[in-house]
């Protein structure tokens, strides 16, 4: 995986000093990247250095990189180890300074997970740590030489000595200075850097007089195991082809604490979502990831923002990430989501208190340095950054007003982009972005060509596109499903209405009323929408058994039946709690965050059987325990049931499932007599389009068959229909490039 030293000429320097150079990104992480060995002598030695390095640690370690250590006692001063003399006292003290610097907390949590893979290292012998003391005749004293050897796997080698400890003090905050001899550089480097290879080997094997040395191995590893924990090196830390940093890169010394995200060191990304980074990165930090639903767009994205925040740390730029998400759980998840790869998310949406305002104040006013190694995230909803109604200007709102004061980089990531495609939206979003990346699984706009290309031109073409299919069965990141179409016949006086409704838009078309026809039409949706046979299937279902199972979704329809004006939902939950004793609680509109929080738990849990849900369970929410689906309702609008979908696909890592069922309800209008109407022909099509998109991609494709014996009976023809005329290899894309 890793280049040899000498490929990175002529970017090693013959000397470092600090400042101007940045040791660790201009030396430490190249070095540890392109080596299999590192011998280090040296005074004094923090763990916090690797942790600040780890992503190179990581490739070093994969590479098969090994790794030895020659320092002196922490926190023990000359003074001290006189008093001490030579007894069985000082290995004791020893072990305490040794446990005590493994002990002193770690300024940042990412920081402290990396020192995992140093107690790995520890265990596993890819580390071997010793403490060397001058020898004198009654007593001891510090160690003090310093010398540095990276190694690679062709026989190269370069030293350093001089200056520096191995700390973050030595790398980052004093004025340190040492030069690098390079065994292929010339005959003059390669006597100086054979010396101090020599020095090493004659320390580390005990041949020098006057030095002694303790294996400290075993007193070190329950303590750091106790205290870090302990994980394997991952190939994730760094994407194999992306020449960027990885590292937090930090900011303020004095702190100690980083201002650019990290990869975690528990991600484990899939191959296609490194090529999907890769790919974006490619092409400037510009794209749309159109990858199906439940693939992980929002860690791809976070991975994609956290190597963008690196590239500008490393320019000494502060980038400002604007995450625009539809909905306000969203927000939660991307919170939460974002502060394991070490940003500090602040959220803006709906009212905002006077303490809000002035802590995002704070957060653009960061973000609008004119220098420093930082990246900040605000995460607003489309509603919150767009104004709302032509009365509010610009500089009234708040996020608008904020915006158009930033004049840095800015990084803006559109999830479930579709949404941003209104005029209003499109409007609102920040006009000359550094960097854009829309994220959705449709990221087509249904019926909306002219907004379905705004966004394209905002975000950028695709970069990568994943279907159902391909994210089922090629890479294994969704469940595969079962599906059942369920043909819901119209009561006779249903059906006569439908026909009374087809007819006067047939006439509204016909005399060119085109705003009669659609409210016609409306009216035509809200009558199957309520079909009185929905409720009898459900019914027979939950006898047949349904009513036993847990982890049920149940979509109905929204508002009232135009019959009785009695709410769907209410009636919906009527039956299932009243006639088969079901435990099913609504998720809905009106319920408030933490109540959801709260049902989502116990739907996991099997303590309710089912979610009952209108709209508010379409897009990004993740409930990966569902493992059943009703779909009672759906609009004509492809994105909803392919999120629909997605929400019950989902794997779950706490309680895995096989796979999932969905049953869906679909109206079926009266048989024409005779040759339909076009505008039959429409709803007809578009309704069992919808229906055998769900089958195509499911383990029972055969249901596929049906869908279109359906279709032959109410006149629809391949000629026009054309996923009546699927092969068993055809693909139904999402999206396609």
């Amino acid at each position: 995986m890793a280049d040899n030293l000498p490929s990175w000429e002529p970017r090693w320097k013959r000397r470092y000093n600090s400042p101007p150079d940045d040791l660790i990104r201009d030396f430490y992480i190249p070095s540890f990247a392109r080596s299999r060995g590192y011998d280090r002598a040296v005074g004094f030695f923090s763990a916090g250095i690797l942790a600040t390095i780890a992503p190179s640690l990581d490739r070093f370690v994969l590479n098969g990189g090994m790794m030895r250590l020659i320092t002196s006692p922490a926190h023990l001063s000359d003074d001290e180890l006189e008093a001490m003399g030579k007894g069985e006292n000082l290995k004791t003290r020893i072990k305490e300074s040794l446990r005590h610097a493994i002990m002193q907390p770690i300024p940042s949590p990412v920081l402290a997970d990396r020192l995992k893979l140093l107690t790995w290292m520890i265990a596993t012998g890819r580390l071997d740590v010793r403490i060397a003391l001058r020898e004198h005749t009654h007593s001891y004293a510090l160690f003090h030489e310093k010398i540095g050897i990276f190694s690679d796997q062709d026989g190269n080698w370069m030293t350093f000595t001089g200056s520096p400890n191995e700390t973050i003090g030595g790398a980052r905050l004093h004025s340190e200075s040492f030069p690098l001899h390079r065994s292929w550089a010339n005959e003059e480097q390669r006597a100086y850097a054979q010396e101090e290879r020599d020095r090493f080997e004659q320390l580390w094997g005990e041949r020098v007089d006057g030095i002694a040395l303790w294996r400290v191995n075993d007193w070190i590893e329950d303590p750091m195991r106790s205290s870090f924990g302990s994980r394997e090196p991952s190939a994730a830390r760094a994407l194999a082809d992306v020449d960027q940093p990885t590292t937090p890169l930090i900011s303020s010394p004095l702190q100690g604490a980083s201002l650019v995200p990290s990869l975690p060191d528990d991600l484990d990304l899939r191959g296609y979502q490194q090529d999907a980074v890769n790919d974006w990165l490619r092409a400037g930090g510009r794209g749309v990831f159109a990858m199906a639903t439940g693939t992980g767009k929002t860690i791809t994205a976070l991975t994609a923002a956290t190597q963008v925040s690196a590239h500008s740390a490393r320019d000494n730029q502060p980038l400002l990430v604007l995450v625009v998400v539809p909905l306000t759980d969203l927000v939660e998840q991307w919170c939460k989501e974002a502060k394991r790869f070490g940003f500090r998310p602040a959220v803006c949406h709906g009212n905002l208190s006077k303490r809000q305002r002035e802590h995002l104040k704070s957060v653009f006013s960061a973000a609008r340095s004119s220098q420093g190694r930082r990246a900040e995230m605000v995460i607003t909803t489309a509603g919150s950054l767009a104004p709302r109604g032509e009365d509010i200007a610009d500089s009234d709102h708040f996020m608008q007003r904020q915006l158009a004061h930033h004049r840095g980089r800015i990084l803006v990531i559109g999830d479930e982009m579709h949404s941003l495609g209104t005029q209003s939206r499109l409007d609102a979003l920040p006009p000359d972005p550094t960097f854009t990346l829309g994220l959705s699984a449709t990221p087509k706009r249904h019926g909306d060509d002219e907004g379905t290309q705004a966004l394209l031109s905002y975000f950028g073409a695709p970069v990568v596109s994943i279907n159902i299919k391909q994210a089922i069965y090629q890479h294994g990141a969704l469940v595969p499903y079962d599906y059942v179409p369920h043909p819901i016949e119209l009561t006779d006086g249903e059906a006569k209405r439908y026909r009374q409704i087809s007819q006067r838009i047939a006439a509204a078309f016909a005399t060119g009323d085109e705003q009669a026809a659609e409210a016609q039409i409306r009216a035509r949706t809200r009558l199957t929408q309520h079909a009185a046979g929905k409720h009898d299937r459900l019914h027979q279902l939950m006898a047949d058994g349904l009513k036993d199972q847990t982890h049920q979704i149940i979509y109905v329809a929204e508002g009232r039946d135009p019959e009785t004006d009695f709410p769907q939902l209410e009636k919906t939950e009527q039956i299932l709690r009243e006639e088969f004793g079901m435990r099913v609680e609504r998720y809905y509109g009106q319920t408030d965050r933490s109540r959801r929080e709260i049902l989502q738990g116990r739907l996991a849990s099997g303590d309710i059987q089912a979610l009952l849900a209108m709209k508010c369970l379409d897009e990004g929410v993740d409930i990966p325990s569902a493992r059943i689906g009703v779909i009672t309702a759906s609009t004509q609008n492809p994105r909803q049931f392919v999120q629909r979908r997605g929400r019950l696909l989902r794997r779950d890592p706490h309680n895995p499932k096989s796979h999932a069922v969905i049953h869906d309800f679909i109206v079926m209008p009266p048989r024409p007599v005779g040759e339909p109407t076009d505008s039959e022909k429409r709803l007809i099509g578009a309704e069992l389009s919808r229906a055998a998109e769900l089958a195509e991609a499911a383990r029972n494709r055969e249901a596929l068959l049906t869908i279109i014996e359906w279709a032959y009976e109410y006149g629809l023809r391949p000629a026009s229909q054309p996923w009546m005329n699927m092969a068993e290899d055809d693909e139904m894309e999402e999206w396609v490039r």
